[in-house]
């Protein structure tokens, strides 16, 4: 796509991520070291969640030095065990957040930092691998190795061993595992880069063999340059494999038998050539003998950390975007600025380029790494520009990163509607393609996954994050705007969570709720089958009693998500015997399950659900029996209906929020159709209806989630007609409602906007994933069930009036 199209669409500046660069630099890099060796992507380079997910993909393990990039590394699917964590400041809440998602390997900086890691680990019940940083030598290259180098917060002194081998035996609750050498950064030419690794080498076996230190994992650090933000290559180091190897072969030869694993980080030579910076050029001036090129991108966009000397001084050379032409006129000296009040922002003193013009669009090269991030994004207060990543030409996330001042966190961490936030990046990039596919949500779930909210109903006490019916609400409507499917997937599983809960023996919860607060534990729902024609309380498949526990023998037409599910709450007739209304419930872990999934699913909306039909045969023990045998009918009116029917009204808001939201975003921009008039009456109705539904489903979603909520904590009888006709009617009200909103987005924006797939306003997708929501459970029936409940609430009890209303 042109820099001048995703400028029109994105705004200046904007930051441009080619994803398919990535994936060529850690391809060419991974050619030039050791075979087989490891590859950290540092994620303090750029932790954009799409460069960090290209980089997995290929093949890169990430390097995090802070909650935020351990978190920005887990949403773009990176496995917490794999990864390491580095710094010299690690404070012991940072080090409960990665120990508590999963984080087992860490770099030790000084005998305190080692011994913090270790109370840390004691508290999780785990033992703490760990690296010890080595401030070796001051210089590569000598006859030698040296035992002396500069003063330094990174590392252990290699010319004081002596003295912390000793005092560090023995940490608790730490296994050192190897070494973490990083002696040199940006290094621009090969013989350079060589000599440093072969020092460091040389320093690990040193330490190895004097003082006894276990060397399993040896990180060499890394040191590969890049350009910055001026046109270049990558510099290419033909030699290094060789040297490298050969030194391995010297020192460690166990490395080429597993016996020692070998590691590298990079993170502006796998990320630099990945990016660009588009900027626009909003004036230029003379002002006594030099020329003054004013940019919209200026230190808080780009290079700030340079006066930090972490990167070297800013000398931007743009170019023409897209290999257009240069400007017209002879190179000449220019000075570089961006729009903030103070002298300091400045991108080149003494560039030499043909002048551009306003309005000019120029591209800042190879700013992949570094860019956005290492900006002084806060100073003066400006917007950030866009960030959107590409690959193959296609656009497949657009985001913006926002500094906006909000309550002071709880210490427990972030609230469910920012984790929910967090992981909107993700959701939006790959719902069109889940859609036109209709694929299961892999990375989307993956996502959900590392950010806690699969244990958003979970108990503190049990790892989860405690959260009611309005967390429950508020995330579903957050998830539910970028992905349905998505949102629809989760929030069925919080209904199974709320099920074991409520209902779960204490043997099972003990075993399954950490895992679910986790994001080990995906929940599908079994209740569906052929014989009982979508009835929820009855079940035709008996539940057998063996020596070796309950069979489970089950087919289901339609269960969500069954390929992917890790556990399953299924409906089963009690006994052989029994009727078919004496069900019981009873949940079956993957693991334990012959599974056959089999049948397409190809319909016209929430194609990302994957509903598919699903063969089980399992044993499980008696205590995986949920609530009374036989009295499955309980547990469906206090738990599985309530929060099946407040989560699925949350979640169509959320996708009916969005349509409108969009709508209006594209009527108050340059985007806005030409036949559509804003001083029209017509639209001005148009638009209140819209409203005027939304409202109606908020309030009415509001105030059964709250009778539900104080149902529950006094203890009240959830099955009264009362209740469940409201429920019932959320359900109906919200599915119409809610359609009824896309459909009428889709005639205000008319053809063009509305009623194309194609559209960047996804109203079609919409309008077809809400059009489920009258079927799913169907509104015939449940107006069915509540015109005879109707008969039993003489009062007329209406929602939000008192009991005794």
């Amino acid at each position: 796509m042109k820099a001048t199209t995703l400028v029109e669409r994105y705004g200046s500046p904007l930051y441009v991520y080619d994803l398919d660069a990535a994936d060529r630099a850690a391809t060419a890099l991974r050619r030039r070291l050791p075979d087989g060796a490891t590859l950290f992507y540092s994620l303090k380079a750029n932790p954009h969640p799409e460069v960090v997910r290209a980089l997995r993909t290929a093949g890169c393990r990430a390097e995090v030095s802070s909650t935020g990039e351990l978190d920005a590394a887990l949403l773009a699917g990176h496995p917490a065990a794999a990864c390491l964590y580095t710094g010299p400041g690690k404070t012991p809440g940072e080090l409960d957040h990665a120990l508590g998602r999963g984080v087992t390997l860490f770099s030790a900086e000084s005998p305190g930092d080692l011994r913090r890691i270790g109370e840390a680990a004691a508290a999780h019940g785990v033992t703490a691998r760990c690296l010890l940083r080595i401030n070796g030598a001051g210089g590569a290259g000598a006859a030698g190795l040296r035992m002396t180098g500069t003063a330094s917060q990174f590392g252990f002194d290699l010319d004081a061993a002596a003295d912390w081998t000793e005092r560090i035996a023995g940490t608790a609750h730490v296994e050192t595992v190897g070494l973490h050498l990083f002696s040199l950064t940006n290094a621009g030419d090969e013989d350079s880069l060589v000599r440093e690794l072969l020092a460091s080498i040389r320093t690990a076996a040193l330490l190895r063999d004097t003082y006894g230190v276990p060397v399993r994992l040896l990180d060499l650090g890394g040191g590969f340059a890049h350009p910055y933000a001026v046109p270049g290559e990558r510099p290419d180091y033909p030699r290094l494999r060789e040297a490298l190897e050969e030194a391995l072969d010297q020192d460690f030869p166990a490395w080429r038998t597993g016996g020692v694993e070998v590691a590298f980080e990079s993170g502006r030579h796998l990320s630099g050539s990945c990016g660009r910076l588009l900027t626009t050029v909003t004036d230029v001036k003379e002002s006594r003998g030099r020329t003054f090129v004013v940019l919209d991108a200026g230190v808080n966009t780009l290079g700030g950390l340079a006066g930090l000397r972490r990167l070297p001084p800013v000398r931007a050379v743009p170019v023409p975007p897209d290999g257009a032409p240069a400007p017209a006129g002879p190179p000449r000296p220019l000075t570089l600025v961006g729009p903030l009040c103070t002298p300091s922002d400045t991108l080149a003193h003494d560039t030499t380029l043909p002048l551009p013009a306003p309005g000019d669009l120029l591209a800042v090269p190879n700013t992949g790494a570094y860019g956005l991030s290492a900006a002084l994004l806060a100073f003066l207060s400006r917007p950030a520009p866009a960030e959107v990543a590409v690959r193959d030409g296609r656009v497949v996330s657009a985001t913006v990163l926002e500094l906006r001042r909000t309550p002071a966190a709880h210490p427990a961490g972030t609230s469910p509607a920012d984790r929910a936030r967090a992981v909107l990046p993700v959701l939006a990039a790959h719902a069109a393609d889940v859609d036109t596919a209709a694929r299961f949500p892999v990375e989307s779930l993956d996502a959900l996954r590392g950010s806690g909210l699969m244990g958003l109903l979970v108990p503190a006490d049990r790892g989860g994050l405690g959260g009611g019916l309005a967390e429950l609400v508020e995330v579903a409507q957050i998830l539910a705007s970028a992905c349905l499917s998505t949102a629809m997937i989760w929030a069925m599983h919080c209904q199974q969570v709320d099920v074991l809960v409520r209902y779960g023996t204490p043997g099972l919860l003990d075993k399954l709720l950490p895992r679910i607060a986790e994001g080990r534990v995906h929940l599908g729902s079994i209740t569906s089958e052929k014989q009982t024609g979508g009835h929820l309380f009855t079940s035709a498949a008996p539940l057998r009693a063996t020596p070796d526990g309950l069979l489970v023998e089950r087919d289901a037409p339609i269960v969500t998500g069954g390929a992917h599910a890790d556990g399953f709450l299924v409906t089963m007739r009690d006994t052989e015997e029994a009727s078919a209304r004496r069900v019981t419930l009873v949940y079956v872990d993957r693991d334990q399950a012959d599974i056959q999934v089999g049948g397409d699913w190809n319909p016209l909306g929430m194609r990302g659900t994957h509903s598919v039909a699903l063969r089980m045969t399992a044993l499980v023990p008696e205590d995986h029996v949920i609530g009374i045998r036989g009295e499955f009918a309980t547990v469906a009116t206090a738990a599985l209906i309530p929060l099946g029917h407040i989560g699925w009204a949350a979640c169509w808001l959320g996708a009916a929020r969005a349509a409108v939201s969009g709508l209006v975003s594209v009527l108050r921009s340059p985007r806005r159709p030409a036949s559509i008039d804003l001083t029209s009456d017509l639209v001005a109705e148009r638009l209140a209806t819209l409203r005027t539904d939304l409202e109606l489903v908020r309030a009415y979603l509001d105030l059964a989630q709250r009778e539900v909520t104080e149902i529950r904590a006094a203890g009240a009888d959830p099955a009264a007609a009362p209740v469940q006709i409201h429920l019932n009617t959320l359900k109906v009200t919200a599915a119409r409602l809610c359609h009824r909103v896309a459909d009428r987005c889709v005639q205000l924006a008319g053809l063009g906007l509305g009623y194309r797939a194609d559209s960047p306003l996804p109203l079609e997708r919409h309008l077809r994933d809400l059009r489920s929501a009258s079927l799913n459970y169907a509104d015939d029936r449940l107006l069915t069930a509540t015109g005879t409940l109707c008969l039993a609430d003489r009062a007329v009890r209406l929602l939000g009036d008192t009991p005794s209303g």
